[in-house]
């Protein structure tokens, strides 16, 4: 696989440069998807970009032109409108699946439509004062572009590539992480003067073995936070649960949550269908499965927690994030 050689531009709508900015803020960098529909410029112009193409938004203002942000592609799919609203939701640039299927009608397709997408990993959107300026030499040629390539080995390319590096460098960490979102970076800050207690006390809760699938293997296990830390009150045992890195990550990220049935006796796993979609059959067998939980059942995982992850943390981008009730 060739390192990229060229950029992809693309016009965001309001809308659009909006939700991942609301988005970006509050829960940190993450996917996005940008489709469209019988599209020949986006198919021509694009077809060709390698993975790892950096992917640059912007807008026009005042014959002004200006990127917002970008992100980093992973690669090309086609899919049905309801595929891309289970993949991407709020992502795809609307508000909910109805407004994904107006915005799909208004560009002369129904929700029986195929779109042609490209899917975006390590969003990173700018603050007002740092999107990058677009030299104004472009100004006539952009104002009826929506989409274009700029080469990495001509003047233009290097020089907005240059200046998006150096400003996306104020958005990552020392170690080239993305940022986390203020929801993690609050609960974080509050709790990282006793998280390693907290996870020894989990850790220990559980035998040293991750609930869903049995795994009793050291490296690979992590304890998870049900409800992030904004104060001391959450570090119980009974916010935290073991799970083995792939599922905690599944766990923290809204794929998978978990309910409690049988009058609170039994605790059992829910896999988001967009998991069966985007990575297979794999994970679907963890959907219903019963946790394995602590001896001692004060702690369990509470059932106030489980309930915030139900509602503000699974499946969480088909959400504008902060718009479900916070406890």
């Amino acid at each position: 696989m060739q390192k990229p050689k060229s950029i992809m531009m693309w016009r965001a709508s309001e809308k659009l440069a909006s939700i991942l900015s609301d988005e970006y803020l509050l829960g940190g960098a993450g996917g996005a998807s940008l489709w469209a529909l019988g599209d020949h410029d986006f198919e021509k112009e694009c077809a060709n970009l390698e993975p790892g193409s950096m992917t640059l938004l912007f807008r026009s203002e005042n014959k002004t032109n200006y990127i917002v942000g970008g992100a980093y592609l992973l690669g090309w799919r086609e899919c049905s409108v309801k595929e891309a609203w289970e993949l991407y939701g709020v992502h795809n640039g609307a508000y909910n699946y109805k407004d994904l299927v107006k915005e799909v009608e208004a560009r002369g397709g129904n929700e029986q439509s195929k779109l042609s997408m490209a899917l975006l990993a390590h969003v990173f959107m700018f603050d007002q004062v740092d999107c990058v300026h677009i030299p104004d030499e472009l100004t006539d040629f952009l104002s009826d572009k929506h989409v274009f390539t700029l080469a990495l080995d001509e003047p233009l390319g290097r020089y907005i590539h240059t200046r998006v590096l150096e400003r996306r460098d104020n958005y990552i960490g020392a170690d080239g992480s993305d940022w986390k979102g203020m929801y993690y970076a609050a609960s974080h800050r509050n709790s990282k003067a006793y998280v390693a207690e907290f996870y020894s006390r989990v850790l220990n809760a559980y035998d040293f073995r991750c609930a869903l699938s049995g795994v009793r293997a050291r490296p690979v296990l992590s304890v998870a936070h049900i409800q992030p830390f904004y104060d001391s009150k959450f570090q119980k045992s009974s916010n935290g649960v073991v799970l083995r890195s792939d599922l905690y990550q599944l766990f923290s990220s809204g794929y998978i949550t978990f309910v409690y049935k049988d009058n609170g006796n039994r605790l059992v796993a829910k896999v988001s269908e967009t998991v069966r979609a985007a990575y297979g059959e794999d994970y679907m067998q963890y959907d219903g499965k019963e946790l394995l939980l602590p001896a001692d059942r004060d702690s369990w995982p509470e059932p106030k927690y489980v309930l915030w992850h139900n509602q503000n943390c699974f499946e969480n981008w088909l959400h504008i994030r902060g718009s479900r009730q916070r406890d």
